[in-house]
């Protein structure tokens, strides 16, 4: 009995051991479709091609590979949360496969370690492909031009209160100004005012991300005075 126990022991602990292969991009790329082991790859992510499907193309000194659908190592983070983007390096574990008979890549790869490349130390507005427009003025610039806007359009509510209200928005994929929210405000008549007078504005030319148009979320203040 203490045999058996023994054997099992080396066995597992043989098992937990084995680690996959690691390959080059080339390497990967020319594997056969029947291999269904799973292989490690290292490069440099040149390009986040959605990050609703989780998909980017990871490039070393070989080649440029396609990953689609990444996972974390728990399945407990998106890819959003996971924060690749353009420029990180990543190392990711995964199988062979051939879609539709002609892309070759890595689906749903597992992502073992992460170092931030140098897009990290811009802001989410400067990762963008192209920055949202608004009246022609672009990014943060484009943010400025709107709150003018709004001070101009503004109707001062009846009572003649006055003060500051804090507005949250989104300007969705078609350049619409929706979801308006107030997260801070001195009285109900000036958050009236301030939501009407958004829900009112003209649309922006929507920013882009990964190939396809995408959502900002804005916070403004609104001043009554």
């Amino acid at each position: 009995m203490k045999r058996i126990i023994a054997l099992l022991a080396v066995i597992g602990f043989t098992c937990t051991g084995l680690q996959a292969q690691e390959l080059t991009v080339k390497e990967f790329l020319r594997l056969s479709p029947s291999d269904t082991s799973a292989y490690i790859v290292k490069g440099v992510v040149s390009k986040v091609r959605s990050a609703s499907s989780g998909s980017f193309y990871l490039q070393d000194e070989t080649g440029t590979l396609l990953v689609y659908g990444l996972q974390s190592p728990g399945l407990d983070k998106s890819f959003r949360e996971m924060d690749v983007v353009k420029g990180d390096t990543l190392t990711v574990r995964g199988r062979f496969t051939i879609y539709d008979g002609t892309t070759r890549e890595m689906k749903n790869g597992i992502l073992l370690s992460k170092s931030d490349g140098p897009d990290h130390n811009l802001s989410y507005m400067d990762r963008l492909e192209k920055k949202p427009v608004f009246k022609g003025k672009e990014g943060n610039e484009a943010e400025e031009a709107f709150r003018q806007w709004v001070q101009a359009h503004l109707v001062q509510p009846t009572d003649g209160s006055k003060g500051t209200v804090k507005v949250r928005f989104v300007v969705g994929r078609k350049g619409a100004v929706q979801e308006i929210q107030v997260l801070k405000s001195p009285s109900p008549a000036l958050s009236d005012a301030a939501v009407k007078t958004l829900q009112k504005a003209p649309k922006w030319k929507p920013a882009r991300a990964d190939g396809a148009p995408t959502r900002i979320t804005f916070v403004i203040p609104v001043v009554f005075e």
